[in-house]
């Protein structure tokens, strides 16, 4: 819809563009820049719009839909326009007619395949509306393959997924790394991770290297050595009498426990 409202407004200026220039050729002027053209465009485009939104404005004041010859003239007044001048403008002697534009024939409709007779519109459906597709669109075809179940294709599938890791791993690390080859010529046909010699290769499986034993043996934190101390506070009666210094934890679940004093009453 758009697209159909651009083309209109860029054929309607074309026309506004040539009436201009008809108008300047009837009065004396053999040529004009481009931009005075455009100017001139501009105007007579505001100009009409602002005749026709009155002439409307006129029509919807009296009632109407659609604007008549006096909502039009209503609205020339009101512009400031001599309506008296318009039958001698019209019957000038060196007026330039514009033919009407050709209508083209219309491009022929291209015939499509048909195979089959399409379905009928039920009684419920108009017969204005668009047919049904051919009978061909309604087969269900499936896009996707099924899976597969034997034994030996996903054996050798999975053999030659790892086959390519093991070659896509193997030249990423030729490319980036040392590299060695079968023959002394050809260096890129079959490369080969590069073997550095080492004075003592049992040495590494000696030192380990993977586990961090010295991480494992921490001492014990603070906060643990008065988690376990808590016990024994707890069993005694009153403040801290031993000077423990508990309000130093954060945490209030690892502090010892108080117990406060019930004095007995004498009755």
């Amino acid at each position: 819809m758009a697209s159909e409202n651009d083309q209109h407004a860029v054929s309607s200026r074309k026309a506004l563009k040539v009436a201009v220039s008809a108008l300047c050729l009837e009065v004396g002027f053999q040529t004009a820049e481009e931009s005075v053209i455009e100017t001139l465009t501009e105007m007579l485009e505001s100009f009409l719009m602002e005749l026709g939104r009155s002439t409307q404005a006129f029509a919807e004041l009296a009632g109407r839909t659609e604007g008549i010859m006096t909502d039009v003239i209503m609205a020339l007044i009101e512009m400031g326009q001599n309506i008296h001048a318009l039958p001698g403008h019209a019957k000038r002697p060196n007026k330039t007619v514009f033919l009407p534009p050709a209508h083209s024939a219309p491009p022929p409709n291209i015939k499509m395949l048909q195979t089959g007779d399409r379905r009928e519109h039920p009684s419920h459906i108009p017969d204005h509306l668009p047919p049904f597709p051919d009978p061909h669109t309604y087969i269900k075809t499936s896009t996707k393959k099924a899976p597969m179940s034997e034994y030996q294709m996903i054996r050798e599938k999975a053999a030659s997924q790892k086959r390519d890791v093991e070659r896509a791993l193997t030249r990423f690390i030729a490319k980036t790394g040392e590299t060695q080859s079968l023959f002394r010529d050809d260096t890129t046909t079959y490369p080969l991770i590069a073997v550095k010699p080492m004075p003592l290769p049992y040495l590494n499986a000696l030192l380990p290297k993977d586990q961090d034993l010295d991480s494992q043996d921490q001492p014990e934190t603070t906060a643990v050595k008065k988690r376990k101390r808590a016990p024994e506070q707890s069993e005694l009666v009153g403040d801290n009498p031993q000077g423990a210094d508990t309000d130093s934890i954060d945490n209030p679940y690892l502090r010892p426990m108080k117990i406060a004093k019930f004095k007995k009453r004498l009755k």
